[in-house]
């Protein structure tokens, strides 16, 4: 066998192999797919476990924007209760000395209230000093006369007094007396009160757009009210006389 058949013998069994292979007649078998090209369909099976998989990763995820939601909202209602914090440093500075300092409490009243599952910072006969605030930074203070906290009507000229209601009333705040700097005793001659001035949120919650309920206010048991549920930022300031 010369070097030319020998050529032609490997062309032909490489032919072979890729084209089909004999079959036990001695005949080439019908060409076959070639390695490699068979595609397989998914199986039921398959498909629910991806479905499956991409369900839980996609609610993981999801889960991932109920904490940001929450911080954007704390942040807004952070900077809302700054400009309450102005609103009242203003409010106070348009009163008359004795009235605004009627509003300072202290120190040991505020711990006793704090301290106390019944109290209630909305009953204004007893608690006259606490202050509301709305979203918007207007300030309620409370008046024995009409029995409510009364804030101020912009939308009118001149300015009328405006009750505020329970939905309006998101902000719940406490002037606390500085014992270091202005002690009670000297009130008399002092020129100034310094107090730290407690913004808590939200007094109220919204049940309807009218309506609302104060937050941690319990149906029952030995603790009808739960503070601790309230935002709280702390401030500074004073009144002049």
């Amino acid at each position: 066998m010369n070097r030319r058949d020998q050529i032609e013998q490997v062309g032909a069994a490489l032919r072979a192999v890729r084209f089909g292979a004999r079959d036990r007649g001695g005949r080439l078998g019908e060409s076959s797919r070639p390695c490699g090209s068979t595609r397989r369909a998914f199986s039921l099976l398959e498909v629910v476990a991806a479905v499956a998989i991409f369900a839980v990763g996609m609610l993981a995820i999801l889960g991932l924007f109920a904490p940001v939601t929450k911080s954007v909202a704390n942040v807004t209602d952070s900077e809302a209760a700054t400009r309450v914090a102005d609103a009242v440093r203003a409010r106070l500075q348009a009163m008359p000395f004795d009235a605004a300092l009627a509003l300072v409490q202290l120190p040991a009243d505020v711990r006793k209230n704090d301290g106390d599952g019944t109290y209630n910072p909305n009953d204004g006969t007893k608690h006259p000093a606490v202050l509301f605030g709305e979203l918007s930074g207007e300030i309620g203070v409370y008046d024995a006369e009409a029995k409510a906290w009364l804030g101020t009507d912009f939308s009118k000229s001149p300015h009328t007094a405006k009750r505020l209601v329970d939905a309006d009333k998101f902000f719940e705040i406490d002037l606390i007396r500085n014992d270091r700097l202005s002690p009670v005793a000297a009130d008399a001659t002092a020129a100034m009160v310094a107090f730290n001035l407690r913004v808590r949120w939200p007094a109220f919650v919204l049940t309807t757009s009218t309506t609302a309920v104060q937050n941690g206010q319990a149906s029952g048991g030995s603790v009808p009210f739960d503070q601790s549920k309230k935002q709280v930022m702390f401030f500074t300031g004073s009144i002049q006389r």
